[in-house]
């Protein structure tokens, strides 16, 4: 398989087929037009398919140099901080570092756990109103058409997660796009009710006006107990 096509399938980390599509068939199209006007129309069945060979490599460069990088600086990023409405129409430039809150139900949990352990009474209806249990988060996001990586550092517990699967979707209904992903966090120090690693995952709204990431999250931590968590996370985008 040529680098090419392999480039073209990373790219579903960012983005649906149908979108994908749109992005890039209208390039290719476009330099095979090109490559015809320049040297003509091909004779035969192999000049037909060198001539495709060729417009494939034009585009695979193309690609990488406008869609291949995140840094700020990339020739993608300038276009879209250029033209905003691209991250409503095509995808929303994520890169950068978010910071916020998590407000995690544990003690909810908590609260199960000591009326369990003291073999007392808890009234079921006073769940709700227990408050959720708030820690700063601060997280980096990486994403071009060919990386997508999502990391986050705990302020209390000093937990770094890191994304095992990404993706970014546009929910037509409401009209707005929401990340999803799955994550692996690792504690430093767990407590006898923590694991030192667990799995999670969060559904997450971008907001492109405010530059936001808001919803819920939910984790397996020490789930044969029945103590996986979860909870809400508010973050705002501090840098591009």
């Amino acid at each position: 398989m040529s680098p090419q096509w392999l480039m073209v399938f990373a790219m579903y980390a960012a983005l649906s087929l149908k979108r994908l599509a749109q992005i890039l068939l209208w390039p290719f199209g476009i330099i095979l037009l090109v490559l015809i006007a320049v040297n003509g129309a091909p004779g035969d069945s192999r000049a037909a398919f060198k001539l495709i060979g060729s417009a494939l490599t034009c585009w695979g460069v193309l690609i990488y140099v406008v869609f291949g990088f995140s840094g700020r600086f990339a020739i993608w990023r300038g276009i879209w901080w250029l033209v905003p409405s691209l991250n409503r129409s095509v995808f929303p430039d994520l890169n950068g570092t978010w910071t916020g809150t998590t407000s995690s139900n544990w003690p909810v949990i908590a609260t199960m756990l000591d009326a369990a352990e003291g073999g007392g009474g808890i009234d079921r209806g006073a769940l709700p109103t227990v408050p959720l249990q708030e820690d700063g988060v601060t997280m980096t996001i990486v994403a071009s058409l060919f990386t997508f990586r999502i990391s986050a550092v705990l302020d209390r517990t000093g937990g770094k997660s890191y994304s095992l699967t990404e993706r970014v979707t546009h929910e037509k209904r409401r009209n707005v796009h929401e990340l999803y992903y799955v994550y692996r966090q690792e504690t430093p120090q767990p407590v006898a009710t923590d694991d030192d690693s667990h799995i999670g995952a969060a559904s997450l709204i971008v907001d492109t006006a405010a530059w936001t990431l808001d919803g819920p999250y939910w984790t397996r931590r020490s789930w044969r107990s029945g103590l996986n968590t979860a909870g809400i996370i508010e973050v705002v985008r501090q840098r591009r």
